[in-house]
């Protein structure tokens, strides 16, 4: 069926389920949505699945400790 709807759309890539919920799922992490939660809505049992599923990258990985960790809440004056 999404095959089908691609083809009408002029889209030329070949398109599949899969495609759409790794999008969803690593858009969502992007957003710093909680691993957990991805997790949930996937459906996965492990943690380690969801994260080789979204295939986070170290980057994204580094820019969300710098901007969350607990240690930059602490104010040294």
């Amino acid at each position: 069926m999404i095959q089908r709807i691609a083809d009408k759309a002029g889209i030329p890539m070949h398109l599949t389920p899969h495609m759409f919920r790794h999008s969803f799922a690593t858009l969502l992490l992007e957003e710093d949505v909680d691993i957990r939660y991805i997790q949930r809505m996937l459906g996965h049992s492990s943690i380690q699945t969801t994260q080789i599923y979204t295939q986070v990258t170290m980057e994204k990985q580094r820019q969300i400790l710098a901007l969350k960790h607990p240690r930059n809440k602490i104010k040294l004056e």
